[in-house]
């Protein structure tokens, strides 16, 4: 807009010395036009002479002059080049401005899956403990016990014989806090096509979950090695089905101490649990035949403030009163 009324001036200083040169010349050599600008300015005529030359060579008149002028002015304004600031900073073309990327939500973090505690034993000593121990944590299927902690067990129970093992899994889970038992077993001996059972049983209803089999490939019985590798051919197979069995049991822990304003329980990060974590508080329970262990009432809520020895946690109560030492914790 400036330069058009700079054009505009320009065009206008140009009248009066057209005036005055007509004052000076025959009409001979002027001829008179119309004013383009007529009511532009109070003072303007309403006509004006200009050269014939001028009129019969073609040369654009004012107001073309002026639309070409300001068609100039909108290409300067439209020009994409980069702009020098004031602060000598050259700022890029508003083509060349970089668009935000679109911002994508993010889907909210998995709950983490609390790992129970579990035991591995072996009816016969057949070498086979280990070996599924090892398997299984690599698997990720939960807490294992250290399998020389159970060897006291011995004492009081016959591990050979299947009627002791709901039992056994009892006093495991009120003596370590294990959910779940493993036996391993081989009923007849380590042979090639022989099988191996893995039998589950709940720590708190002393009951089966499951009993999973697998074989033992075909080998050299001639070969020491070739029966490593059939042996820990059948392992991984059975330790695969073993984690799948173990992942469905619930998740829970236990009140071992109170105190302080704190309540202990037998679980801690290891397992999964996270400070600010909500733990229910349920008071006994049952064994529903055919079914499992089914908790008792919730008595309170317990907020995870922090941890303690290998595997342990402490926390306040939130809700509820009353919590005692022998109380499971759950998150359902």
């Amino acid at each position: 807009m400036q330069n058009y009324k700079t054009i505009l001036l320009l065009f206008l200083m140009f009248l009066p010395a057209c005036a005055n040169h007509h004052g000076n010349a025959t009409s001979d050599d002027y001829v008179e036009i119309s004013n383009p600008f007529v009511g532009a300015s109070p003072d303007a005529p309403a006509t004006i002479w200009v050269p014939r030359s001028s009129v019969e060579s073609g040369v654009p008149r004012a107001t073309e002059l002026v639309k070409k002028g300001a068609e100039k002015v909108s290409e300067a304004l439209s020009d994409t080049k980069p702009v020098s600031s004031d602060s000598g900073i050259t700022a890029p073309p508003p083509s060349a401005q970089p668009v935000p990327a679109p911002v994508t939500a993010q889907p909210l973090p998995a709950t983490v899956q609390l790992k129970n505690r579990m035991a591995v034993l072996e009816a016969k000593d057949n070498g086979l403990i280990l070996p599924l121990s090892n398997k299984l944590e690599r698997l990720g299927a939960g807490i294992l016990l250290d399998h020389h902690q159970p060897a006291f067990l011995a004492k009081y129970s016959d591990l050979s014989n299947m009627a002791d093992w709901p039992a056994v899994s009892v006093r495991l889970q009120q003596e370590f806090g294990t959910i779940a038992s493993i036996f391993i077993s081989v009923p007849d001996n380590l042979a090639p096509g022989k099988t191996i059972l893995g039998t589950v049983y709940d720590g708190l209803s002393g009951g089966v979950v499951r009993t999973v089999v697998a074989q033992i490939p075909p080998y050299a019985s001639t070969d020491p090695a070739a029966q490593n590798a059939a042996l820990d051919v059948a392992l991984d197979e059975i330790a695969g089905k073993l984690k799948a069995v173990t992942a469905l049991l619930p998740w829970y822990g236990r009140v071992v101490a109170i105190g302080s304003g704190r309540v202990y329980i037998n679980a801690g990060s290891e397992a999964g649990l996270k400070v600010g974590q909500i733990l229910k508080i349920y008071r006994g329970g049952k064994t529903v035949p055919g079914v499992g262990f089914a908790p008792g009432d919730m008595v309170a809520t317990v907020e995870i403030r922090g941890f303690a020895g290998v595997n342990g946690a402490y926390g306040v109560i939130k809700d509820g009163k009353g919590v005692q030492a022998g109380d499971l914790t759950s998150v359902e």
